[in-house]
Parts: C-alpha cells; sequence; structure tokens
C-alpha cells in the first residue's frame, strides 16, 4: 500500500505547488483586475447617464418641435380663413354694387361729348366777336 500512497502524495504535492502559484498570481492580478473592473463600471455608469440626460434634451426637443408645428399650423389654418373671409367679403360686395348699364353709359358718354362740343362752340364764337 505504501508503493500506492506515494505516487498519490507526489500528485497532491503538485497539486499543491500549482495552487499555491494560482494563488500567488490571483493575489497579483486579482487587484488590478478588480480595478479595472471598477473602473469600468463606473464608466459605464457615468455614460448610461449621459445617455439619459441626451435622451431628454432629444425628447424635449422634439416636443418643442412639435409645439412650434403646431403653432404654424394653427396660424396658417388662421390666415386661410382670414383669407376666405376677405375673398367672401370682397365678392360678396362686388356682386352687391350697381352695375351701370350699357346704354346708360353710351348715353351718358354722348351727352358729355356734347356738352364739349357746345362748350367748344361757345368758345369759339366768344373769339370771334371781338
Amino acid at each position: 500500500m505504501v508503493a500506492v500512497a506515494i505516487p498519490t502524495m507526489l500528485a497532491m504535492r503538485r497539486a499543491a505547488n500549482s495552487f499555491t502559484l494560482l494563488a500567488d498570481a490571483a493575489l497579483e492580478e486579482l487587484p488590478s483586475t478588480m480595478s479595472a473592473v471598477r473602473l469600468s463600471g463606473m464608466e459605464i455608469s457615468d455614460l448610461t447617464l449621459e445617455l439619459s440626460d441626451l435622451s431628454q434634451e432629444i425628447a424635449d426637443g422634439v416636443n418643442k418641435s412639435a409645439k412650434v408645428a403646431q403653432a404654424v399650423e394653427t396660424g396658417l389654418g388662421q390666415m386661410r380663413d382670414l383669407a376666405m373671409q376677405q375673398a367672401t367679403s370682397m365678392i360678396e360686395e362686388r356682386a352687391n354694387l350697381q352695375t351701370i348699364p350699357n346704354s346708360a353709359k353710351k348715353s351718358n358718354g354722348s351727352s358729355t361729348r356734347q356738352r364739349r362740343q357746345e362748350k367748344g362752340k361757345d368758345h369759339s364764337t366768344n373769339r370771334m366777336e371781338p
């Protein structure tokens, strides 16, 4: 049994040595690794906060843009309504104007010509009679 126990003890000694080397490496590397993990965690947290702030700013900008677009749409609607009212008012006003018949225009024009001719005769007769 001693013959079987010696190789087992040697194997356990090698395992213990390997474990010691692993523990030494872990003691050397673990603090810097943990520091890097901690730093990465803080950076991720900072980036998350920045993204949250940016998201809020974008949402505010979109809301403001939507309000501006709505105000423009309302203003355009009011301008359209006002233009329609003005156009309707002008059309009604022109429709309500009394129209002058064509015969009245002709007679009025000819009487004006006649008056001018008569005035011209009076002036020409006044000139001839000194």
